[in-house]
């Protein structure tokens, strides 16, 4: 028997009937959860399915074209002074921003992350795309909504309470605890920073140690950009020393 996941369903489907055809058992995954299983048919088997399909291509055919289902994201992608960043964004607003090696890559990752692979928007809006150039370029606070839809409901508190810190100013991981209500989750705090599906959108590089450090950062770049940031917001003397 063998498990594939859906991306490997879609990119080798002609090889994986092959081995159907063989009479070998394969099993699709999604988010390593078994959906579907492909098995050789029988001759019973393949008349109902060839049935059941003329059936439906019948029904179709007497109800017109059908309308094409729109996808759930889209993606765009942009020029930031350290490297391209690709921004997800679906009726909510922007649901995810990352960095990849190519549009593929990201299109995995992102389908990974929001269970419904992005499409790639060739056009996107003129207006979502220069709030966000703002916020990367000028670090000017995102003022438009976010989809936090997928964000549990602590981490999505703590997103919510880093949004409000300035651009020049930082916050330590236990302040936020206090600020969301929970004085003893400082390393929760942490946690959700590093899990922030929208960096740069929401801020998290202002968010420090208690001990003057300044922690890790989830983009490409990590601490170095973290530091980078800050200091081009005004936030941290040139000479700080460079430490997590």
């Amino acid at each position: 028997m063998k498990m594939v996941n859906t991306v490997e369903l879609k990119n080798r489907t002609n090889a994986l009937l092959r081995q159907v055809a063989r009479g070998e058992a394969v099993i699709v995954t999604r988010r390593g959860k078994p959906v579907a299983a492909l098995t050789r048919l029988t001759d019973a088997g393949l008349e109902e399915f060839v049935l059941r399909y003329a059936s439906q291509a019948a029904t179709g055919a007497a109800a017109g074209p059908q309308p094409e289902v729109p996808p759930k994201y889209r993606y765009m992608s942009l020029a930031a002074p350290f490297g391209t960043l690709f921004v997800a964004y679906g009726p909510g607003g922007p649901v995810m921003v990352g960095q990849a090696g190519s549009p593929a890559a990201f299109e995995r990752e992102a389908e990974r992350v929001l269970g419904s692979a992005p499409v790639a928007d060739t056009e996107p809006p003129a207006d979502l795309r220069a709030q966000i150039l703002k916020t990367v370029l000028d670090h000017a606070p995102y003022r438009g909504p976010l989809d936090l839809s997928l964000v549990p409901p602590f981490e999505r508190a703590v997103l919510q309470a880093l949004r409000r810190i300035p651009p020049g100013q930082v916050r330590t991981y236990g302040e936020i605890a206090r600020a969301v209500g929970r004085p003893s989750a400082a390393r929760a705090v942490g946690t959700a920073c590093a899990r922030n599906p929208l960096p740069l959108l929401i801020p998290c590089h202002r968010v420090v140690r208690s001990d003057g450090k300044l922690g890790g950062y989830s983009l490409r770049g990590g601490v170095v950009l973290k530091r980078q940031l800050l200091e081009a917001e005004g936030a941290l003397p040139a000479l700080l020393p460079l430490s997590r």
